[in-house]
C-alpha cells in the first residue's frame, strides 16, 4: 500500500464528504460547511495539532490521486484545520479567522500528514466504512465503554471523575480478587458495561463503613480496598450487591436511608462482626480463611486483653450486632458476653490455624516449565527474580514474552492449530480452546484457565501489547501481579501437554 506525506497545499477536500450531504463546489465552501457543522470541534482539533505537533498517528487519512493533487476521502477535518491554520482568511466569519490566527501563533502546525493513498474510491471505501460504522462483527472499530476509558486513564495517571474512579477501582479489585469465580466476574463485568457509575453510588461511604471496608492509598499511590474480613467471608455479599446494582435502578440506593434498608435485605450474606480482624488489611491479601486465624499476633492481643473492661464492652457490642438485638440489662449482657467469649475461645482452640497465602512477590514465582524449550526455561529463571512491586514495567513486558514464546513453539502451534503468523491473541485463544473446548462457556469453562481467557479476549492482551509497543502506557504492580496470576495456570497446562 502506498503512503505519502501530504501538505495542505497538495490536497483538495472531498466534495462528496458524507458530513456534507449536499456536496460542495470548492475547498473554501467545504471548510466553511465543516465550520458550520462544528466550529468548536474544528478549533479544538487545530489546537491539539499545534500542541502535539502532528496529526493523530493512530488514524491515518486516506486519499486518492486526482490530477496533480490528492483528493482526501478520510481526514477532511484534519486537513481543513491545517488549511485554516495556514490561511485563517479561508473562514468566512471574522470570529473564526481571529480564532485560527490566534491558534497558529501559539506554536508550529504540522507541515504534512502521513496519508494512505488508495488506488480508487472503491478500494478506500472498505476502510472508511469500517472506521465510521462501529464493530461490524469484529472487523471494524470496537469503541471503549466508560469502564475501559476510565481504566485507561487511571493506568496513564490521568484525571478521572471521582465517582467513576471509585467505581472502576472497586470493580477492578473485585475482578482481581475473585478472578476464578465465574459468577462474580460475570456480574461485575455486566455492571461495568451497563451501570459503571452506579457501583460508586452503591458503595458509598455509609455502605463501606457498614461492611468495615475502607479505600486507602498504598505505597505506590494506587487506591486499594481494605477490609476487616476475608474475601471468602465477603464473597456472598459482593455477589448479592452486584446483582442488586445490575437489577435495580439507582432509586433503590440513592440515599443513605434507602441503602441501609438494602443492607438489611442482604441479611446473612453480610459477615459477622465477631469474625472481623482487629485492623483492616488489603482485601486482595486476605483471599481466604477466617479472620480470627490470619494473624497470631491478633489472637495474642485478644487473649491479653480478654479481662479488660473495654474489651468486654466490645464483645457485647459485637454480639448485639450479629444478633440484631442489644441487651439493656448490664448483668445479663456481661453473662451473655462471657459465655459467647468462652465459646469463641473453645472454638478457636479446636480449629486449626490456617496459613494465609501471600501475594506473589516475584513474576511467575516458583513456576517450572520442564517440557518447554530451554530458551523459555532460561528466561523463566530470570523472570522469577523480577520483583513485581519494584519492576512492574519489566514484569509486564516479560510476562508477555514468556506467554508468546510458550504459545509460539512449533509443538504448541501443532496442538492449537494456530499459525506462526497469527496474532498473539489468536495464538492464546487457540491454545485455550485446545486445552478446554468449553473455554468460551461462562459456566462450564475450566476455572483455572478462566482469567487467562478473559485477559486474552478483552483488553488485557491489548495492554500487554501496548507495554511493548506504546511508551506512553505505564504498568503498575497490580497489573503485573494480575497478569502473573492469570497466565500461570495457562503456562502450567501447556507444559503438561508438550
Amino acid at each position: 500500500m502506498p503512503y505519502a506525506n501530504l501538505r495542505p497545499s497538495q490536497v483538495i477536500l472531498d466534495p462528496e464528504n458524507p458530513r456534507l450531504p449536499d456536496g460542495t463546489s470548492s475547498d473554501r465552501q467545504a471548510i466553511n460547511r465543516l465550520l458550520d457543522d462544528g466550529a468548536e470541534q474544528l478549533i479544538n482539533l487545530a489546537k491539539d495539532m499545534i500542541r502535539q505537533g502532528e496529526s493523530n498517528p493512530a488514524e491515518l487519512p486516506i486519499a486518492i490521486k486526482s490530477g496533480s493533487k490528492y483528493l482526501i476521502l478520510e481526514g477532511n477535518r484534519r486537513f481543513a484545520a491545517l488549511k485554516l491554520l495556514k490561511d485563517p482568511l479561508l473562514a468566512n466569519e471574522e470570529a473564526y479567522q481571529k480564532a485560527f490566527k490566534r491558534i497558529a501563533g501559539t506554536g508550529e502546525a504540522p507541515k504534512s500528514i502521513y496519508t494512505h493513498v488508495a488506488s480508487s474510491r472503491e478500494q478506500a471505501d472498505h476502510w472508511i466504512v469500517l472506521r465510521h460504522t462501529g464493530l461490524n462483527n469484529g472487523v471494524g472499530v470496537k469503541a471503549w465503554g466508560a469502564s475501559q476509558i476510565a481504566t485507561h486513564r487511571r493506568r496513564n495517571n490521568k484525571t478521572i471523575e471521582a465517582g467513576t474512579a471509585r467505581s472502576i477501582m472497586i470493580a477492578n479489585e473485585m475482578e482481581e480478587i475473585y478472578s476464578t469465580d465465574d459468577e462474580i466476574l460475570r456480574l461485575v463485568q455486566n455492571v461495568k458495561r451497563e451501570k459503571l457509575t452506579n457501583i460508586g453510588r452503591f458503595f458509598s461511604s455509609d455502605v463501606l463503613t457498614a461492611l468495615h471496608l475502607t479505600i486507602e492509598t498504598d505505597d505506590s499511590g494506587e487506591k486499594v480496598l481494605y477490609a476487616r474480613h476475608t474475601a471468602s467471608q465477603l464473597r456472598d455479599f459482593f455477589a448479592w450487591a452486584f446483582a442488586y446494582i445490575l437489577n435495580k435502578s439507582v432509586d433503590a440506593y440513592k440515599n443513605a436511608a434507602i441503602r441501609s434498608d438494602a443492607l438489611r435485605e442482604a441479611g446473612p450474606r453480610r459477615p459477622a462482626l465477631a469474625d472481623a480482624f482487629e485492623t483492616p488489611q488489603p482485601l486482595r491479601d486476605v483471599s481466604s480463611g477466617s479472620g480470627q486465624f490470619l494473624d497470631e499476633s491478633l489472637d495474642a492481643e485478644v487473649d491479653s486483653t480478654g479481662d479488660d473492661e473495654s474489651s468486654e464492652a466490645g464483645k457485647t457490642s459485637a454480639a448485639a450486632d450479629s444478633t440484631g438485638t442489644a441487651s439493656t440489662s448490664g448483668s445479663s449482657a456481661q453473662g451473655t458476653s462471657q459465655s459467647q467469649s468462652a465459646a469463641g475461645q473453645q472454638q478457636q482452640s479446636e480449629r486449626p490455624r490456617k496459613a494465609e497465602a501471600k501475594p506473589e512477590k516475584y513474576l511467575l514465582q516458583d513456576l517450572r516449565l520442564p517440557h518447554h524449550p530451554h530458551r523459555v526455561q532460561n528466561l523463566l529463571k530470570e523472570c522469577r527474580s523480577i520483583e513485581l512491586g519494584v519492576f512492574p514495567g519489566i514484569a509486564c513486558v516479560m510476562a508477555r514474552v514468556i506467554v508468546e514464546l510458550s504459545v509460539s513453539s512449533q509443538e504448541a502451534l501443532a496442538l492449537s492449530g494456530a499459525s506462526e503468523k497469527d496474532s498473539l491473541k489468536r495464538k492464546i485463544l487457540s491454545m485455550l480452546k485446545y486445552l478446554d473446548p468449553e473455554i468460551e462457556h461462562p459456566i462450564k469453562r475450566d476455572k483455572q484457565l478462566a482469567q487467562a481467557y478473559l485477559e486474552a479476549s478483552e483488553l488485557g492482551i491489548e495492554y500487554l501489547n501496548g507495554f511493548v509497543h506504546n511508551p506512553s502506557l505505564i504498568p503498575d504492580h497490580h497489573l503485573a501481579r494480575r497478569f502473573s496470576q492469570a497466565f500461570r495456570p495457562f503456562l502450567e497446562r501447556i507444559d503438561t501437554v508438550l
